[in-house]
């Protein structure tokens, strides 16, 4: 399962929206001067800053990831700045501060947590491809400014509670997985590897399957690699699951486990050239 699966209830979500987009607040800008065909990019690229599901979808996952990674709970509204190459990789990523919400006072180590909460779901997440009608050419660019915004969650009920709990839990232990088996690695291609794993009370892992899939937003990216597969294997089996987040709170361990981590070239903030 991964944190998009998981909603709070439709007819109350805007009272915990944390990003929110909208085709005034979610921009397209080329980073080069404004030949002709680079206008022609930029117009298409207005059509695409409407582009109703594009937005939808960016909004939606992203939604899901920052409810999930605020395990901190920080209040803020940041600016997320990615840019795009025209193969569509994610090539830089960071964040600026954004209107302080009403009532809420200026806290430099609170809006630098929540900085380095926002450029680490830039990086990692994989977001919906932009449109290849908006690049200019093979170099060209494009700069997505993504307004955050992470308001308190108050009102919940027991059950929605619970729910944000376990949506914190799962990303934890998926930032452990992509620490602990994708960092510092060189990742050639796009996906979302699944990780079925058995292990005993003392946190050894005994079985471990991983599958490499499309993901549903990227799926042009993919390629088969079972030198990545079978590393992957390797190296899940010698994880000491005591460290994972989650585990030492089952006095039985955790004998079966699930965990789903989107990989991509850029996923360690590499920026590509």
């Amino acid at each position: 399962m991964s944190p998009q699966e998981m909603e709070f209830n439709a007819c109350s979500s805007s009272r915990w929206l944390l990003a929110i987009f909208g085709a005034g607040l979610l921009s397209l800008s080329g980073c080069q001067s404004q030949t002709p065909e680079q206008a022609a990019a930029s117009a298409a690229a207005q059509v695409q800053q409407k582009d109703e599901k594009f937005i939808t979808t960016f909004q939606t996952i992203l939604r899901s990831y920052a409810l999930a990674a605020n395990e901190q709970e920080l209040t803020g509204v940041m600016n997320m700045i990615l840019t795009v190459d025209a193969q569509n990789h994610i090539v830089d990523c960071s964040a600026k501060r954004g209107t302080l919400l009403p009532n809420e006072g200026q806290n430099n180590l609170r809006q630098a947590k929540l900085a380095k909460l926002v450029t680490e779901l830039c990086w990692t997440t994989l977001l919906p491809e932009v449109s290849p009608k908006v690049f200019a050419d093979a170099k060209d660019t494009q700069v997505i400014i993504a307004p955050m915004v992470f308001t308190p969650l108050i009102g919940l009920s027991e059950e929605q509670q619970q729910l944000q709990r376990t949506r914190i839990d799962l990303y934890r232990q998926i930032r452990f997985f992509r620490e602990q088996l994708f960092a510092g690695h060189d990742i050639q291609s796009i996906g979302v590897a699944s990780f079925h794993f058995i292990a005993d009370a003392q946190g050894k892992v005994s079985e471990c399957m991983v599958n490499l899939n499309q993901s549903p937003y990227r799926s042009q990216g993919f390629k088969i690699d079972s030198a990545l597969q079978q590393r992957l294997v390797t190296q899940c089996k010698l994880l000491d699951l005591r460290q994972m987040p989650g585990f030492a709170n089952n006095p039985k361990g955790l004998p079966m486990g699930y965990v789903q981590v989107d990989y991509s070239p850029w996923m360690n903030g590499r920026k590509q050239r």
